[in-house]
């Protein structure tokens, strides 16, 4: 009698298949993808032909600005120098107008004794005054008179009349507003030794009521 142990084929368990299934070999799923979102190379955009052209209209639009900024300073700094310009002549003339443009002469010495006296320099403007004349009114005497009238002697030339040519000497007359706010003629008599032009003579005379306030 065979051992129920020693049966052949019992050590090994038959696999139960389903008969109602047909036997198929089994699929394996692939293992997911995991989605990160580090990516592991960077994308570089690339730039297009119409952005190149609104960078260079960029470009141009600045340096146009920096070209009209640069025109701009320069015409307000030549317009400041023409105005500085135009200024400085305008006082000239204003100074010079009364005797004329290149004025020369008797004229010229009439001016400078005037601009003396308007400065307070007295020796200089005593010093244009001809020996005959210094021999007859002394420094002081002069000076007196000057500090006496002294607003008259600060003045504004207005106008000049033409010189008048009589024998060797020249006579001109000077109209003038001074400090006192009156107005003054003064009448200048010049002669010309020793190779230039001297006051010889002068009268200054109020314009209102006639007054002469300075005869030699």
């Amino acid at each position: 009698m065979d051992d129920p142990q020693n049966i052949p084929g019992s050590g090994v368990p038959e696999e139960f298949v389903d008969p109602g299934c047909d036997h198929e070999p089994a699929l394996h799923a692939e293992p997911p993808v995991e989605l990160t979102g580090e990516s592991t190379a960077p994308i570089v955009p690339q730039q297009r032909p119409a952005e190149d052209r609104q960078a260079a209209i960029a470009a141009y639009e600045d340096a146009a600005l920096r070209r009209r900024g640069f025109r701009h300073n320069l015409f307000l700094l030549l317009s400041l120098a023409l105005a500085a310009f135009i200024l400085t002549s305008w006082i000239l003339v204003r100074l010079d107008a009364p005797f004329g443009f290149f004025s020369s002469g008797p004229q010229e010495i009439v001016r400078a004794q005037l601009r003396a006296l308007d400065r307070g320099e007295l020796r200089p403007a005593y010093d244009m005054f001809s020996p005959r004349y210094r021999g007859q009114v002394s420094f002081d005497t002069w000076h007196e008179l000057f500090v006496t009238h002294w607003r008259m002697f600060h003045a504004d030339v207005v106008r000049s009349e033409t010189p008048a040519y009589e024998g060797p000497g020249v006579t001109l007359e000077i109209y003038l507003h001074g400090a006192d706010d009156k107005d003054y003629r003064a009448h200048f008599t010049l002669i010309r030794t020793e190779g230039r032009w001297w006051i010889d003579d002068v009268h200054w005379t109020q314009e209102a009521d006639e007054h002469d306030f300075s005869r030699t």
